[in-house]
């Protein structure tokens, strides 16, 4: 929420002290309620199929289809391959949409970066006035050399001409360029530091990246996910510093030290969110409504928040002191869905809904609701914000964010023409999920018929103290009736297994959800037939099913990634106070690309490894350089891997001294074996040996040049 406008209180003070009526803010309360009623009605053929997704999700039947099951005594056993499939989407699309050692989006300048001069001149300043102090020796010795001394007026014009044709020189495309991706960059560090989670006033807001989570979790389990802003607070920077009290005792409390406007994001339920039910595309929307649910706690202190008409929210809660807020139809079914919540008792006691609305009105609309809109500009349309308690207008703002009309970013899992709310993983497997099921409780009930016989026992034979239901190993039963045959009396059937066909039923059905969704291998599964069962063949598997990943990354990148960083470029370029970070620049959203470039880089590394080995190839390849860049396509730290250049240097001579002990342990061993089989005593073999080690010490020192060593004593070179 934004706390940058009057709130409907203080324009209705400012109304009476100018002598006008106060404001009348019943009559588009009304309306925009009815707008809101309309946008829930339409989105009910929704709720009942995000319903049911839900329940596939979680592994459990609907309640008819488990009622028939109970009545009828078959398995009730839940096949949760959709479960499998959403968290494997939703882990793989994150793992490449956020990768570990880059940013998914860049700030970069225009190709022709339009800059005032003034900033020009002041992120030049130095060449500038190196420059003119050039021109202007070069003046004044022209003017030394005509014996003319210039007064300290004409001086002045002349250092003036020489900062103006000192300034021309370095002003360049090139110059531009530069200082525009200086700007560039530190503006993309404060977005990158604002998107990082933080704490507001208190309160843990999670960072982009979390949001994103829940944004494609949401995506891929009802077809859409919602992120929302940038938009606007105060953040209260506290900190607790010493005080004296009245006896001068040290008294720590809590204080502020300031007060900065910050953006902030949040990622939004679809279940809240009621769009224009005339739209078919988030571009064609005129309006999105959004539902709070909120405590008595939290709306009285959205009462005192600055923008919000505080009188009317505290009426509002003394005339409904335990709440207004009712569980609707769907939101009783999915609190049913947990039997934990069964019993629950007064769940919604001291709760209150309240609704956001972010949306084109006119002026003369938003004027009646308590917007400061000149009478001339009423004729207007504007995009606003107005919040309903109730039938109450609290809240009613244009937006003060300029280029963002309404803040909701809508990712859909795939595009859909016929309507606005797209299907989700869950949706495509329901056929697969429910032959998958229908195989499995059939395997279940065939196992268990199958597992014994089934015993056919005529009563009228038994004796009379018999009981053929204590059936168990090695029983006897009696029968009180002569001349009857033993299958007359008995019988045991046995049911045949038909595992095997349910098994190959649920392997079709398997199959076919690999082919709507991720494929099996992509979770793990290492019961791959045919090209998976080798390496070259399950890469190749892996690379046609990276196709579809891509759609999705690039889909995320032009509806979620590229607007939204758009619009904090926006966010700080209007409300940001530092101006070195401000510029002509464009959002670049790379994760498609980055997705592409990594596999490329990822099959070109080896094939450059690999001329390594060639000798003429070898002295222009800087070997260090390329294990750094291949190190990079797996997503490691290659700084805490590589050694750096004197650990390298360090390495390589603890290496040599390693062989060198090696080889002198060797020939040392050698010339004993040696001089043994010579006859040599144990004390002429020591002698050598030292002969041998002093030598060898001499070599790896550098010797003198040109003196031959001496070779021991009956060894031959």
């Amino acid at each position: 929420m934004s706390y940058l406008s009057p709130s409907l209180e203080e324009q209705t003070e400012q109304e009476a002290r100018a002598g006008r009526p106060p404001l009348d803010t019943g009559a588009l309360a009304v309306q925009l309620r009815a707008e809101y009623d309309e946008a829930e009605r339409a989105r009910g053929m929704v709720n009942l199929r995000w319903l049911e997704d839900l329940r596939q999700y979680r592994g459990m039947y609907a309640p008819e289809v488990l009622a028939r099951l109970k009545k009828t005594k078959r398995a009730k056993v839940y096949y949760r391959m959709t479960t499998a499939k959403i968290n494997t989407m939703t882990a793989r699309l994150m793992d490449l949409l956020f990768p570990q050692r880059v940013k998914n989006w860049a700030i970069e300048p225009t190709p022709d970066p339009m800059l005032p001069d003034d900033v020009v001149m002041q992120e030049m300043q130095d060449e500038i006035s190196a420059a003119a102090e050039q021109i202007m020796g070069q003046t004044m010795q022209g003017l030394q050399a005509q014996n003319t001394v210039p007064d300290m007026w004409a001086a002045q014009n002349l250092m003036a001409e020489a900062f103006q044709q000192a300034f021309q020189q370095v002003d360049t495309t090139s110059a531009r360029v530069r200082i525009a991706k200086d700007r560039a960059t530190a503006m993309e560090r404060v977005i990158d530091d604002q998107l990082r989670e933080c704490n507001a006033n208190g309160q843990r807001r999670p960072s982009l990246q979390q949001n994103c989570r829940s944004v494609v979790k949401s995506a891929c389990l009802y077809g859409m996910g919602v992120l929302k802003g940038p938009l606007v607070e105060r953040v209260e920077t506290k900190r607790f510093a010493p005080t004296k009290d009245e006896n001068g005792n040290t008294v720590w409390s809590e204080q502020v030290f300031s007060t900065d406007l910050r953006p902030y994001h949040e990622a939004v339920s679809v279940w809240d969110i009621f769009p224009d039910p005339g739209a078919r595309l988030p571009a064609e929307l005129r309006y999105v409504w959004q539902v709070h649910m909120m405590t008595d706690k939290d709306l009285l202190e959205l009462a005192n928040f600055p923008g919000f008409n505080g009188q009317n929210v505290k009426k509002y809660i003394q005339e409904n002191p335990d709440g207004d807020a009712q569980l609707s139809a769907w939101e009783s079914q999915i609190r049913d869905l947990n039997e934990d919540n069964l019993g629950g008792g007064a769940l919604l006691k001291n709760r209150y809904r309240v609704y956001e609305r972010w949306g084109f009105l006119s002026g003369h609309e938003l004027a009646a609701a308590g917007a400061d809109i000149s009478e001339e500009q009423q004729s207007n349309v504007y995009s606003s914000n107005v919040w309903l308690l109730g039938d109450n207008i609290i809240k009613a703002m244009v937006n003060p964010l300029e280029g963002v009309d309404i803040p909701y970013f809508f990712y859909p899992y795939q595009q859909d023409d016929t309507s606005f709310w797209p299907e989700g993983i869950a949706y495509q497997l329901r056929a697969p999920q429910a032959g998958i099921n229908a195989s499995v409780r059939a395997m279940q009930d065939n196992a268990g018929a199958s597992s014994g016989p089934v015993y056919g026992i005529n009563m009228a034979y038994l004796a009379p103290d018999e009981d053929p239901l204590e059936m168990q190993a090695n029983r006897f039963f009696l029968f009180n009736k002569s001349g009857v045959n033993l299958s007359q009396a008995f019988q045991a059937v046995t049911v045949p297994s038909a595992i095997e066909h349910n098994l190959a039923l649920a392997n079709f059905w398997q199959q076919g959800a690999d082919e709507v969704s991720t494929p099996r291998f992509n979770q793990g599964d290492g019961n791959i037939a045919g090209a998976g069962k080798t390496a070259s063949g399950l890469s190749m598997l892996m690379g046609a099913a990276n196709i579809l990943l891509k759609d999705h990354i690039k889909d995320f990148d032009d509806c979620i990634v590229a607007p939204f960083i758009r619009a904090m470029f926006r966010w700080n370029m209007q409300w940001n106070p530092r101006e070195d970070i401000k510029g002509d620049f464009e959002v670049v959203a790379s994760g498609s690309q980055s997705m592409i470039a990594k596999e490329v880089r990822a099959q070109q590394v080896p094939a450059l490894i690999s001329y390594m080995g060639i000798q003429d190839f070898a002295p222009y390849i800087r070997a260090a350089k390329l294990l750094e860049v291949a190190l990079e396509q797996t997503d490691l730290p290659a700084e805490r891997i590589l050694r750096n250049e004197e650990e390298a240097k360090q390495y390589v001579e603890q290496q040599m001294r390693a062989q060198a002990k090696a080889q002198a342990q060797a020939q040392t061993e050698a010339l004993m074996e040696q001089l043994q089989r010579q006859g040599m005593t144990s004390e002429q073999i020591q002698q050598q040996v030292l002969l041998l080690l002093a030598q060898l010490a001499q070599a790896a020192s550098g010797g003198q040049a040109g003196i031959p060593a001496a070779q021991p004593e009956g060894v031959a070179v």
